[in-house]
């Protein structure tokens, strides 16, 4: 264990050659020692999240993913760089831990609500109680993440396989250099209309500040990969509606309310991911677009709300406008 986070310090100081927070290769965990009781863990994790698929309780990736990140199925696991922090047993920053805490990401907003507090202090700053120890908050944190990045486990292990990387954040020895025009060409296709609406007030399921642009145009219109990377596609029924994240080596992003949905998986800039709609809580047909950047940029935009980041998005508004034709 004291090894391992040392590792992890140290290569953030040198030149590694790896893009993970580990020390581990993807080859060496097909088969990984899993402790007593771990799958008995993840089961009471799905049922007190109250949305997680049970079926997840089978699958022999998520004791990968964990022996890949080399925590060492430690739930006191921490780690520095200079940067970003670690913890727990999936090794999360701060960063994609506040992306899962609130209940926008689920279709049931009555699930176990992580709060942001417990990741900024760590998790000993989380009410434990008999059914809601840290091992299962953790396991239900990184659940979360795998369900909202990735979909399912078995894609987040084979992204690891593929990219040697699990989640995309900046890792010890990774290049963290903002970069100024992320997007190649607008998510929505021909000309659009949107305005600087970051961090406006919305309501649904409680008040929450927007997080991030309403790209509005017809019913159907294409909405297109701004870059390369792996989209999935979730549905609700109260909030976003359809909608398809795509992850890339720059960050992801988030597109909502869509009417249908167009190619998943390993995608190409330019490929379409889905068509504007009107599903969730959407009173008009748009695309919701949200950037969320591995490194933020310094300074940062403000918008006109006085937002300049809600969790880890950003304003997606100065680079849109570097690649989209308001109309």
């Amino acid at each position: 264990m004291v090894a391992s986070t040392l590792l992890l310090v140290s290569s953030a100081t040198t030149a590694a050659s790896s893009a993970s927070a580990a020390v581990s290769k993807p080859a060496e965990c097909r088969d990984p020692h899993v402790p007593r009781h771990f799958h008995a863990h993840v089961v009471t994790a799905i049922r007190l999240s109250r949305n997680l698929p049970m079926a997840w309780a089978d699958s022999p990736d998520l004791a990968k993913i964990i022996c890949w990140q080399d925590t060492g199925f430690d739930t006191g696991f921490r780690a520095r760089a200079p940067w970003h922090r670690w913890h727990g047993e999936f090794a999360m920053t701060v960063e994609e831990m506040k992306t899962i805490a609130g209940p926008w990401l689920s279709n049931d907003r009555h699930e176990l609500i992580l709060r942001p507090r417990c990741f900024v202090r760590g998790w000993d700053a989380c009410p434990h109680k008999t059914a809601n120890t840290r091992v299962v908050q953790q396991l239900i944190a990184g659940m979360r993440w795998i369900w909202l990045v990735y979909g399912r486990p078995v894609a987040a292990w084979r992204h690891v396989v593929r990219t040697h990387r699990f989640d995309s954040y900046p890792r010890p020895g990774t290049v963290d250099t903002a970069t100024r025009a992320p997007f190649s060409i607008c998510p929505v296709k021909g000309k659009v209309r949107y305005q600087d609406d970051f961090g406006e007030p919305r309501g649904t399921g409680g008040y929450h500040p927007h997080e991030g642009n309403d790209i509005h145009a017809p019913i159907g219109r294409a909405i297109r990969a701004p870059f390369a990377g792996f989209a999935v596609a979730h549905t609700d029924t109260w909030f976003a509606g359809r909608s398809v994240g795509l992850v890339g080596a720059k960050g992801f992003v988030r597109n909502a309310h869509l009417s249908r949905f167009g190619h998943v998986g390993y995608v190409r800039a330019g490929t379409v991911i889905g068509y504007v709609g009107q599903t969730g809580d959407a009173l008009t047909p748009h695309n919701h677009f949200e950037w969320h950047p591995w490194t933020v940029p310094n300074p940062l935009h403000t918008a006109p709300s006085g937002f300049r980041r809600i969790l880890d998005a950003i304003d997606p508004f100065p680079f849109l406008n570097k690649v989209c034709t308001r109309g």
